[in-house]
């Protein structure tokens, strides 16, 4: 039988995978936190010993249908279309899930839920996938799950439900990642950030969604996922990262709202060009 034995919600924005000089600079001389954050959270993996990543990413998106990543393995040099100068031929190497990929599937027909598994292995990949990888993946096979752009919240619970009944059906040892920022309104192309250090929290676009963003960390600490759900309206209003699909996926495989993960920050919570950035591991245990 398989198990969720951590699940954690992690930043990805490119500025993370630019040349440690790049980020010092950018950062008034001293580098993002969310790099050493990445560590604090490979410790924890390490802890409860996954074999098997399961990652909502919040920039493949789907229409009509959520989908999962299911062939089984990835290979291949990325180019970004939206930042090609952040990241250029960035190369990816990593084993699928095929096999729980193919449950979901499975379960989603048996629970009515539109969801497909994508198996062939030419399926663009996106980089809230690969820069999580990057930093933390030490071989476990890899299932990506997408964001349904269709979708409202109950849809997205409901496939979440769908991917933790897969998991217990499995033979899997999982660690669930949910790859996107909190607050998700970059600034515009002449703003001039208040704060020199361009990672400070300051530099977040709105100061209304920097202080949703750090009452919502807050109730994270707390494990009250109940109440973050039912306020679930003004995360889309602040634009979280995919309307807020990458927490409300996980929240869904983890038990929705009776969910009580106590959620540990591992990063400063830092600004990427208006946008809310931290690590926070829940711990299962």
């Amino acid at each position: 039988m398989g198990q969720i034995v951590g699940a954690a919600i992690v930043s990805h924005h490119p500025g993370l995978v630019q040349p440690k000089e790049i980020r010092v600079q950018r950062g008034n001389g001293r580098d993002s936190d969310l790099v050493e954050g990445f560590e604090r959270v490979r410790a924890r993996i390490d802890e409860v010993k996954p074999d098997t990543f399961v990652l909502f990413d919040t920039h493949w998106l789907t229409t009509s249908l959520h989908l999962v990543a299911g062939a089984a393995h990835y290979k291949g040099l990325f180019t970004s279309d939206e930042l090609p100068f952040s990241m250029t031929r960035f190369p990816y190497d990593h084993a699928g899930a095929p096999a729980l990929a193919a449950e979901v599937e499975k379960v989603a027909q048996e629970k009515k839920v539109a969801a497909r598994n994508v198996v062939e292995e030419t399926l663009p990949l996106h980089y809230p996938t690969l820069n999580v990888i990057h930093y933390l993946g030490r071989g476990e096979k890899v299932l990506s799950v997408g964001t349904c752009q269709t979708a409202r919240l109950k849809h997205f619970l409901q496939m979440g439900e769908v991917v933790g009944e897969a998991i217990r059906r499995s033979d899997a040892r999982v660690v669930l990642l949910a790859s996107g920022a909190m607050s998700h309104k970059f600034y515009d192309l002449d703003h001039v950030p208040p704060d020199p250090r361009v990672w400070h929290p300051d530099n977040v676009s709105e100061p209304e969604n920097r202080a949703l963003d750090i009452e919502v960390l807050e109730l994270w600490k707390q494990g009250r996922h109940d109440t973050v759900l039912d306020r679930f309206p003004e995360l889309e209003a602040a634009k979280y990262e995919g309307r807020g699909a990458h927490y409300a996926q996980m929240m869904g495989a983890l038990g929705g709202r009776d969910c009580r993960a106590r959620g540990m920050q591992l990063s400063e919570y830092e600004n990427a060009a208006g946008t809310g950035n931290v690590h926070v591991w829940f711990d299962l245990q």
